[in-house]
């Protein structure tokens, strides 16, 4: 499967403009991720720390918060790796399953799914 972005939009937890951005569609990250100054600056502070492994194999830990991602149309709240300021941005597993989409690996694109029970 190729790579692809899609654009995504994280809403502040108080007050404030959303933040749009363009995320990589990754089927191989457990969780999202994003620039933790980007979260700081939508009032997202850490819930816990996530012990992680990267794709070269080494194990680390990041913090974890949780912050209200839309894409294709659709919202839900996520979990979502505080990563350091200059980590790509990452739409993973855990926030495309909760939006109900799917990747069309052929399309390069995002499809709804239905859920299941």
């Amino acid at each position: 499967m190729g790579h692809f972005t899609v654009r995504i939009v994280l809403h502040p937890r108080a007050a404030g403009a959303p933040r749009a951005l363009e995320a990589l569609v990754d089927t191989g990250a457990s969780f999202s991720v994003v620039p933790r100054p980007i979260l700081e600056a939508l009032g997202c502070e850490p819930v816990r720390m996530q012990r992680i492994t990267l794709a070269d194999g080494r194990t680390d830990r990041w913090p974890l918060t949780e912050v209200s991602v839309e894409c294709e149309g659709l919202r839900i709240t996520s979990p979502v790796l505080m990563g350091p300021a200059d980590a790509r941005v990452l739409l993973g597993v855990i926030t495309l399953e909760g939006l109900s989409l799917g990747v069309d690996p052929s399309g390069g694109r995002l499809i709804p799914v239905d859920a299941l029970l």
